[in-house]
């Protein structure tokens, strides 16, 4: 049984998109949200928008996490704050799988989606394959869902993963690993399973947003006020691709535009 567990605070106007593209193929979905950020901000709207959700049949289980904060001396939230809380989040919905029965197990933010043949294939693929893990590459979009990054991200998305009793997230293990990941979404690798841009790849709308401050100012990648503040001014007043991306840590891209393959509108 292939089950899917969500990692959610905001960007909930892309949850639906996401799970449209994986549903046919997956037994299980689950989402673990917070309502407060782990940088302590409130989303007011997700607790409705995910009942909706789930009267349509499309979430199976929703579960509410509280974030751990831990502080600085002088009473501000540390900068590291995100990290371990996501990870704790995607642990809490491996184990709801788990309970559930599934043995295939893939952890997504609700900005991730796949092209549903590619899905199909990958998955497929992995069981023939028995393998315990795969990845694959992605291509990010930014402000418009037909502005594309150019020349794509080069880093992975964990895919699918084997679990058993014993499987669980950790930033420990032995190098090298198959591929470069986000940490909290590390699982031991095992016989991997690395595909090819020309079998699947992840589709990220990473910014493309409502509201892009709630992203920046909670991101678990977290900056100085001075450079969130230039990255959410940038985006404000990027009106053509030829202002070109920024993202936090100054990562600048150049732009391209593309079909609006998942029809999404923000």
């Amino acid at each position: 049984m292939v089950g899917v567990a969500y990692n959610l605070f905001n960007g909930e106007e892309l949850l639906e998109d996401s799970i449209q593209t994986i549903k046919p193929f997956v037994n299980y979905i689950v989402v673990v949200a917070q309502e407060k950020s782990n940088y302590n901000d409130f989303n007011p709207n997700l607790r409705k928008k995910l009942n909706d959700l789930q009267s349509k049949g499309l979430i199976d289980l929703i579960h509410w996490y509280n974030p751990s904060y831990d502080y600085n001396k002088e009473g501000s939230i540390k900068i590291d704050n995100g990290i371990g809380n996501e990870q704790r989040k995607r642990q809490i919905g491996l184990d709801l799988c788990r309970v559930y029965g599934c043995t295939i197990f893939s952890s997504m933010d609700c900005d991730e989606l796949y092209d549903s043949k590619e899905y199909e294939y990958a998955l497929n693929d992995f069981k023939k394959g028995d393998y315990d893990s795969s990845f694959c590459q992605m291509i990010t979009y930014y402000k418009q869902p037909t502005w594309e990054l150019f020349p794509p991200e080069t880093y992975y998305v964990p895919l699918f993963y084997k679990i058993d009793c014993k499987t669980k997230f950790t930033f420990e293990f032995v190098p090298p690993y198959p591929v470069l990941i986000d940490p909290s979404r590390r699982i031991k690798a095992g016989y991997s399973r690395v595909y090819t841009r020309d079998e699947i790849q992840m589709h990220h709308f990473s910014y493309v947003r409502k509201d892009i401050e709630s992203k920046i100012r909670n991101s678990s990648s977290q900056f100085s006020v001075e450079e969130q503040d230039e990255v959410i001014n940038h985006f404000h007043n990027a009106s053509n691709i030829e202002k070109g991306a920024l993202f936090l840590n100054n990562q600048r891209f150049k732009l391209i535009e593309v079909e609006n393959k998942f029809n999404i509108e923000i």
